[in-house]
């Protein structure tokens, strides 16, 4: 077998990151008709989780030109207790492709694209 995967039941019995979303203003996950996260694990070790989140992100816009300006909204996410030595988190190579921007929904703004930057951000837990 290459790969196993698992449903929403087996999920809850191994070890997930505790991710968060620094500048959400709220979050939901889906849940209808059952739990929307999926578990694989590859014959080499390689494990992949997935969880449909829906979220708010808050953003500093800089409106001097308005209507004319163009923004950078970033979605800022780490992990809430575990430091940078034990929890990495990397974007696969190409992870987005084109065909799936079309069912993001961005209401009022024109989608131009990612830009994936890295930063360590020290709390007062650290």
């Amino acid at each position: 077998m290459k790969i196993l995967t698992l449903n929403s039941n087996m999920v809850g019995l191994i070890w997930l990151p505790d991710t968060i979303f620094r500048n959400s203003k709220n979050a939901d996950s889906h849940w209808i008709t059952t739990p929307n996260q999926l578990l694989r694990i590859w014959n080499d070790g390689k494990i992949l989780y997935t969880l449909r989140l829906t979220i708010n992100a808050e953003c500093q816009l800089q409106l001097h030109n308005f209507p004319m300006d163009e923004h950078s909204c970033p979605l800022i996410f780490s992990s809430y207790g575990y430091p940078r030595d034990e929890m990495i988190y990397k974007w696969r190579k190409n992870s987005v492709e084109a065909a799936d921007q079309k069912s993001w929904r961005l209401y009022q703004f024109d989608f131009m694209g990612l830009r994936n930057t890295t930063d360590v951000v020290k709390t007062s837990a650290e």
